[in-house]
């Protein structure tokens, strides 16, 4: 009975986030807006506080959308493939999109978007890169002009009160995914699913995740089920349907993924938005570099973080799964290389594009990584 009902909860995550862009028609039938979010460091907790419901943009996996992006050749995947669902309609239901510069391709894809006039409203952030007093003020005063843009949207006026509340949302949903994240093992809840954990948390409204997550939480721990026994490994990507490729070459050649790191999954496991008087500043200060992301963060603290997890998952090898084109990852793991191989910790690194084939082709590398492991 309690394996049913965790299966319940899991089928409910897994919908979520398969069945996203039917949930947000439904959302935007009953009157109320759809932010789109590309990437990571656009504030959630100010699109929510204004009602609307942020929605990350994801990849999906149709090798016709690259076609339609009509973007240039070597631009990263993620930035075509997106691209292509905007062309093709797929995000019909968005009000907006706002955009927090991560790299000069998803910064200058909004230019292309902007001129196509994609959907109603286009926001670039301008995320400093320091992470200091100057630059934590200038980005509250930025967020604050955002949300009166929303309230003239048609979105409700984003209050201290109501900002705080939508803080304090985010914050549980970060301790959760946490909680989850050091707990999966002994619920018993395979590294494929758990990525549909994560995944459902970008795209569902993070009150149904919370809530999604406290029942699962709540589940009795099973043994877990040994497929096999050999080497775990920590794997650390972007990608979600890449990832998820990843994951199935690994078990099949013997191993397990015991732990995985996303920049995404990071944010909310990690760094918690704290409590300033300003909840403007208090969000400028929980974003800015905070974020385990390439070019992001300090490359010491994000080795470091990554060997702490290798430590605490029991994983032996690390496997760094790099999107063709996406110089941010590749530049990262040129300097991390330096310390893994200081440390002693065993690691590989592939890349490859965001389709079957391709990641196939990797199948021997992986099998040859596992081999060495044991």
């Amino acid at each position: 009975m309690d394996s049913e009902i965790q299966g319940q909860i899991m089928e409910k995550f897994r919908q979520g986030f398969l069945a996203r862009h039917q949930a947000c028609r439904q959302w935007k039938k009953s009157g109320r807006g759809v932010m789109g979010c590309f990437y990571g460091l656009v504030p959630r907790e100010v699109v929510h506080a204004a009602g609307f419901l942020p929605v990350q943009l994801l990849e999906e996996r149709d090798a016709r959308l690259e076609d339609k992006a009509r973007l240039l050749p070597f631009l990263c995947g993620m930035s075509k493939n997106i691209t292509g669902q905007i062309y093709e309609g797929r995000y019909e239901y968005l009000d907006g999109i706002l955009v927090g510069t991560v790299c000069d391709t998803n910064r200058h894809v909004l230019d292309i978007w902007a001129h196509r006039k994609v959907v109603p409203y286009l926001r670039l952030l301008r995320t400093p890169s320091k992470a200091d007093h100057a630059a934590w003020k200038f980005y509250a005063a930025d967020l604050r002009r955002l949300a009166r843009e929303l309230e003239q949207m048609g979105g409700q006026e984003v209050t201290e009160k109501r900002l705080w509340e939508s803080i304090e949302l985010y914050n549980q949903n970060r301790i959760l995914m946490e909680r989850f994240r050091s707990s999966r093992n002994t619920l018993g809840i395979s590294a494929q699913d758990a990525l549909y954990v994560l995944a459902s948390s970008l795209v569902m409204p993070v009150e149904n995740h919370n809530e999604l997550l406290r029942s699962l939480l709540q589940t009795p721990a099973r043994a877990w089920d040994k497929k096999s026994t050999g080497p775990g490994i920590l794997i650390c990507a972007m990608n979600l349907n890449m990832a998820w490729d990843i994951i199935r070459l690994v078990e099949e050649y013997g191993g397990r993924v015991v732990a995985d790191d996303f920049t995404i999954n990071a944010r909310y496991g990690i760094s918690l938005v704290p409590r300033q008087e300003d909840p403007f500043l208090a969000l400028a200060i929980g974003y800015l570099r905070r974020v385990p992301a390439p070019g992001l963060y300090s490359f010491q603290e994000r080795a470091e973080s990554l060997a702490q997890q290798m430590n605490s998952s029991g994983a032996q090898g690390l496997i760094y799964l790099v999107q063709l084109y996406c110089d941010a990852y590749a530049m990262e793991y040129a300097v991390l290389k330096e310390k893994f191989d200081l440390w002693g910790i065993p690691h590989m690194r592939l890349e490859a594009e965001d389709n079957s084939a391709s990641i196939q082709q990797l199948n021997v590398r992986v099998q040859s990584f596992l081999e060495s492991l044991i």
